[in-house]
């Protein structure tokens, strides 16, 4: 199946839809609507549940869930998107220089091997923790692609290797083809889909992390992200007070994102292997 085609398919076009209207509320609504930084604590009454002024609810902290969750999931995103655009560059530059240089590459299969035992959680935390007063949103991305990067490394390697060996490979070699050349010409539109998709995990992956290491504290609390929203819901035991606005309506935003954004990748794998 040819791409324009994924258009035409229903299963395309939701998930599609859906990440672009959360892109739009994240980006317009926040420039257009709040006219309060929704950063700052006690400017609104204090754990009201959505109502007409409300929509959303408000936390103990005094903040207007409506305006924190557009700044919070645009937070994550961008770690998530840096994490993933980060490992992916590292990860191809990396695999090709294994495949074709062929220098050091019993050294270098063994610090990628290394990496990819590293337990990155307990790691993170200590890290982001240590700098959390001088980190940004994207140095939180380019932190975790400290680890992102070792497993798309592995299985670029096997692919390359096995592309390596194919005729037309020796064929450029033969008609002294540069090898940055050889890199873009032969091996990159073999591997294009792979990108893609480990660009889509990736994000995930950083997304995931993020919120799991600010459920710990380990990260910038004055800033929203969707980790730190539920790490104050907890702090201020919205749970047992039955705040429930608090943390589910952060939760099923990203959760509404993570599963457009899965089936997006899904479906585009699905195009791309078609197209082979």
């Amino acid at each position: 199946m040819k791409l324009p085609s994924i258009f035409k398919d229903r299963s395309f076009l939701i998930p599609l839809s859906i990440l672009l209207g959360i892109v739009v509320y994240i980006i317009v609504y926040p420039a257009l609507f709040i006219r309060v930084d929704p950063t700052r604590w006690y400017v609104v009454p204090k754990g009201l549940p959505p109502s007409q002024d409300y929509p959303f609810g408000t936390t103990l902290t005094g903040q207007n869930i409506a305006d924190l969750v557009p700044i919070a999931l645009r937070n994550s995103i961008v770690i998530g998107g840096t994490t993933a655009l980060t490992s992916i560059a590292i990860a191809v530059v990396l695999s090709m220089l294994v495949v074709l240089v062929r220098k050091g590459v019993t050294a270098t299969m063994t610090f990628i091997d290394t990496m990819c035992t590293i337990p990155p959680l307990p790691v993170l935390i200590v890290l982001l923790y240590g700098w959390r007063d001088y980190i940004t949103m994207p140095l939180i991305g380019l932190i975790l692609s400290i680890f992102g990067w070792a497993w798309p490394s592995r299985a670029l390697i096997s692919i390359l290797s096995s592309l390596r060996e194919r005729t037309f490979i020796h064929t450029s070699y033969l008609s002294g083809l540069p090898t940055y050349l050889i890199m873009v010409k032969d091996f990159i539109p073999y591997i294009l889909r792979y990108i893609l998709i480990g660009f889509v995990n990736l994000s995930l992956w950083g997304i995931g992390m993020e919120t799991t290491v600010a459920m710990f504290g380990a990260m910038r609390m004055d800033i929203p992200t969707i980790g730190t929203t539920l790490y104050w819901s907890m702090h201020f035991q919205a749970f047992i007070l039955g705040l429930w606005w608090w943390y589910m309506i952060p939760t099923l935003f990203l959760i509404v994102f993570i599963l457009s954004l899965y089936a997006l990748g899904v479906k585009l794998d699905e195009y791309l292997t078609a197209g082979v």
